[in-house]
């Protein structure tokens, strides 16, 4: 028995990695759950009070984290009347995201889906995961700097302790931002770094600014830029507004 288990196990994964090519599918991976249920090797009780049909989906549907990080995530139901919503979950790339029960652990950059199979509606659904690279600066890879001070806010409220701000050229991170209070307010700093000491006319070096919430597992991009000049671009007292609505 405990064989038959294991290669049904192997099965699964097998099965989810190579039928889930979209959103949908996984009616393979239904058929196996049933089947491990069927065996007694698996505990599968749709829930009697839940209404049919019951929806099962991920919002967002994408997420980001970064290298070395734990998190997990819950699928919806509509009706929300599930009162069992465990899941059998599977990482397609296990070398970037792995799995202990229903944490997820992020091994490495790229990216990963992971497949979640609800016990009691018997559905599946998928969520895609961009690990990144952590947003460390290493300050000796770049010889010249320029200080920026900003005014940060994110969907009409403060940044919260689960937000990393920063500051990129491209995809090639140039800075991190760091709180300072000025006042009343919170304002924050941005020690950009770059190549060359400024921009040349017909080199210029566009810098964008991000905020990461690992609460909630997006990153957004800001309204806004500035071209690297090597110097001081904005001041505590006339600061960059950086706002996302």
């Amino acid at each position: 028995m405990k064989r038959l288990y294991t290669r049904l196990k192997a099965l699964l994964t097998k099965v989810t990695a190579s039928s889930l090519t979209g959103r949908a599918g996984g009616e393979s991976v239904l058929f196996l759950i049933l089947l491990l249920s069927s065996c007694g090797l698996i505990d599968v009780e749709p829930d009697s009070e839940a209404r049919v049909p019951t929806k099962m989906y991920f919002s967002p549907d994408t997420v980001f984290v970064m290298v070395g990080d734990t998190f997990v995530v819950r699928p919806t139901f509509e009706p929300d009347t599930i009162n069992n919503k465990s899941c059998f979950w599977t990482s397609l790339d296990m070398d970037i995201v792995s799995l202990k029960n229903d944490t997820l652990i992020a091994e490495q950059e790229g990216w990963a889906r992971i497949v979640a199979a609800s016990v009691a509606a018997l559905m599946t659904d998928s969520v895609d995961v961009y690990v990144m690279e952590p947003w460390v600066m290493s300050e000796t890879k770049y010889p010249y700097e320029m200080v920026v001070y900003a005014d940060v806010s994110v969907h009409g409220e403060p940044v919260t302790e689960d937000m990393t701000l920063a500051a990129f050229s491209g995809t090639s991170l140039r800075g991190v931002g760091t709180p300072i209070t000025v006042g009343p307010k919170t304002l924050w700093r941005f020690r950009v770094y770059n190549d060359f000491e400024f921009t040349l006319p017909y080199a210029e070096t566009p810098i964008t600014f991000w905020v990461y919430d690992r609460k909630t597992l997006l990153r957004e991009m800001f309204p806004a830029y500035i071209i690297y000049n090597g110097e001081t671009y904005s001041t505590p007292s006339e600061p960059l507004e950086l706002k996302i609505e």
